[in-house]
Formats: structure tokens, C-alpha cells, sequence
């Protein structure tokens, strides 16, 4: 199916915030990468800031949503939860494929987290957004560890909150460590989810 117009102007933009520091953009560099004339970009976004904005939206916040990468509902146990959670990941790194490709997937990923700490620093109501993602991805988890704890899955003297995070953790400091490498290695991720869980389900020591 044939791209529309927002959509490669999105993708063209991105790759430029990725690249450089949002200063550091220009309309005229935006003109370039993406083909499109000025008024053209402009009927999408009147500034370069809510350009931005939108961008970040489409392919941070929104991409990083849990209910975009994966089915929230209806797993069965807490691995299988686990399982469908990589699963995401991977799918969301695959629709972004043709941009790790062209920066390598080391440099994308350095880029995108070092992109994620401009929000933070330069735009709050973004930086919000995302931590309004993180704070539901929190509650699946802590829902989902509750849910494994009364089927008797994992044992039931744990800190649902704690261990909810501690899952969280791991992917994000996978992430972070991979990204000065060659990017995120989901294997790996999912080794170490494994692994977790594994000391979920251990016997309490007597």
C-alpha cells in the first residue's frame, strides 16, 4: 500500500531528529530529506516545533504504548505473558526496520534513547506522555504478577510493585547497554526475563 504524504514526512522528519538535536533541524533540511515543498509540510504542521511533536508522538509515545505492541488481555500464565511481551518488541523494532537499517541498529539505537533524553529535557508534555505510558505499562505488569500469584504461578510473598519494575528495568537497561553495541538483542532480553522468572518460582527458604 502506498505511503501518504504524512506518513513519509513523519518518517523523513524523524530520521533528521534522530540525526541531529531538534535546533539543529531545519525547515530547508526537512525540504530536503522528505521531497515535499514547504507549504506541503506546512499544511501538516505549522511549525517546526509541532512537527516535533507529532513526530515524537507517531514514533516514540505511540510506538512504546504496550496496547500498540502487544495483546494485553488473555494470556494464560506469566511466561506466556512474558513471551508475547518480547514478541512486541520485536515487532515494533521490525516496523521501524528501514530506519535501523539505514544507521545501523547500533547508531539507531544510541540515537532513539539519546533522542527519548532530549524529550525529557526540552519538551515536558511530551516527556508526560511517556510517563504516562510507562506508569500503564507498570499497572499490566503489576496486574498480570497479581493474576500469576493467585494461580499459584510464581510464590505469593512477593512485591508485586517492585517485581513489576524489576521486569520493566530489564528491558530498559538492556536496551541502554545494547544500544553502545549493536543494538537491542531481544534474545538476550528474553533470557534474562526467563531467568527472572525462574527465581519467581523458587521455594521460599526455610
Amino acid at each position: 500500500m502506498r505511503r501518504s504524504h504524512k506518513e513519509h514526512l513523519y518518517k523523513a522528519a524523524f530520521k533528521l531528529f534522530l540525526t541531529k538535536q531538534f535546533e539543529g533541524v531545519s525547515i530547508s533540511d526537512i525540504e530536503e530529506k522528505s521531497g515535499m515543498t514547504r507549504g506541503a509540510i506546512f499544511y501538516y504542521a505549522s511549525t517546526k516545533k509541532e512537527l516535533f511533536k507529532q513526530v515524537i508522538e507517531s514514533f516514540i509515545i505511540d510506538k512504546q504504548k504496550i496496547e500498540n505492541k502487544m495483546s494485553v488481555n488473555g494470556h494464560a500464565t506469566l511466561l506466556d505473558f512474558i513471551d508475547s511481551y518480547i514478541i512486541g518488541i520485536q515487532n515494533t523494532m521490525r516496523s521501524m526496520q528501514d530506519i535501523i537499517d539505514e544507521l545501523s541498529s547500533s547508531n539507531a539505537s544510541k540515537l532513539y534513547i539519546s533522542l527519548i533524553l532530549q524529550i525529557s529535557t526540552h519538551f515536558p508534555e511530551l516527556h508526560e506522555k511517556f510517563l504516562i505510558n510507562r506508569n500503564n505499562e507498570l499497572s499490566i505488569w503489576c496486574a498480570i504478577l497479581q493474576k500469576a500469584i493467585e494461580s499459584k504461578e510464581i510464590r505469593a510473598d512477593l512485591d508485586v510493585l517492585n517485581t513489576a519494575k524489576h521486569f520493566i528495568y530489564l528491558f530498559y537497561g538492556q536496551s541502554f547497554l545494547d544500544s553502545l553495541s549493536f543494538g537491542l538483542n531481544t534474545s538476550l532480553l528474553k533470557g534474562q526475563m526467563h531467568d527472572f522468572y525462574k527465581l519467581l518460582k523458587k521455594e521460599e527458604q526455610s
